[in-house]
């Protein structure tokens, strides 16, 4: 908001080094892509999310009742979001930044916002956004460790759909490859937070917000709300759990009482979007579907892709393979 990038301004001159530096990532991101492509609303991400799905649709009508609504692409989407970060965990030497974690998933969502999961298995993207996200952040990886991570049977398909799907990956992120996350503002607000309040306040202030950093990652905040709105929530929601008073610190950042009631609304806001969007439930039987009928359109669609298509006649055979096909893969995996 306008009432931080202010404030920031005035610290700059007064404070480290370090916030200075924190500022001037501030100010790129407010001149950045990732800001101009901020939803208004979540009805304005639904919406878009409803135009892809139904796109989808359109494209391929003579598969329609194996196809699943939107609201169910994002449950699954959402399923393996939470693998993305499980699988993050798996590096241990060196282990991977937490920036590459936010990369990886801010990209996940985002491809989803071009792409249905009916065309492209979220667990193949996934591990896409993760090796790009790598390469974007210079972490060195090479693509036979990356996969050496995975199960031997599936490790020379996902090496195949990795280095032959980075464009497309660039594509749907209109080759904005840069994310900016909240670890960085809220560390900033930490060190202020340290000089007014002293070291115990702002150390112990810590933990708790990057714990709501942490699970806002797995929402749809960061599609909606700048990173230093993100990591104030943050620090409120901190302040709060460890009874610790910075109410007169998000006075100082809002010039006037206008700004600042607008100021605790964005906060409160992100809360309840956190509250109302971090669950992930779904029973075991309809996420088996889902990721059956995701999993079994997409292979079939590469599948059709393979065959090209000259007459009528073949499309045809093509199309009645294709239905068969899914029915096949559908019966397989759910048993």
């Amino acid at each position: 908001s306008d009432c931080l990038r202010k404030h920031e301004a005035v610290v700059s001159t007064q404070s480290t080094g370090y916030i200075t530096n924190n500022l001037r990532v501030h100010i790129m991101f407010h001149s950045s892509k990732q800001r101009k492509t901020l939803f208004k609303s979540e009805q304005e991400l639904q919406d878009t999310r409803n135009k892809v799905n139904q796109s989808f649709r359109n494209s391929h009508p003579e598969c329609a009742e194996f196809f699943i609504n939107p609201e169910d692409e994002r449950l699954l989407c959402k399923k393996f979001e939470r693998e993305l970060l499980r699988f993050c965990n798996v590096f241990e030497e060196p282990p991977l930044f937490r920036s590459i974690k936010c990369t990886a998933m801010n990209f996940l969502k985002r491809f989803y916002l071009k792409h249905s999961a009916m065309e492209f298995y979220p667990q193949n993207v996934m591990l896409l956004c993760v090796y790009f996200a790598c390469k974007v952040d210079e972490y060195t990886i090479g693509i036979d460790r990356f996969v050496s991570m995975l199960e031997e049977s599936l490790q020379f398909e996902t090496g195949s759909f990795i280095l032959g799907n980075e464009f497309l990956l660039m594509e749907a992120l209109d080759y904005s490859l840069t994310v900016y996350n909240s670890y960085r503002p809220l560390d900033g607000f930490l060190l202020e937070i340290r000089d007014r309040l002293g070291k115990e306040s702002s150390d112990c202030l810590r933990k708790h917000a990057l714990s709501f950093i942490n699970d806002a990652i797995l929402t749809d905040a960061p599609l909606l709300y700048s990173p230093s709105q993100v990591a104030l929530s943050a620090l409120v929601y901190s302040s709060e759990q460890n009874k610790v008073d910075i109410s007169g610190y998000i006075k100082s950042l809002a010039p006037d009482v206008s700004t600042h009631s607008k100021l605790l609304n964005t906060i409160n806001k992100i809360r309840e979007h956190l509250q109302h969007n971090y669950k992930f439930q779904i029973s075991s039987s309809k996420l088996k579907e889902l990721e059956a009928k995701c999993s079994a359109i997409s292979k079939s669609l590469e599948s059709d892709g393979d065959e090209g298509s000259s007459t009528d006649e073949k499309q045809g055979e093509r199309v009645t393979k294709r239905r068969k096909t899914i029915e096949e893969m559908e019966t397989e995996t759910l048993d």
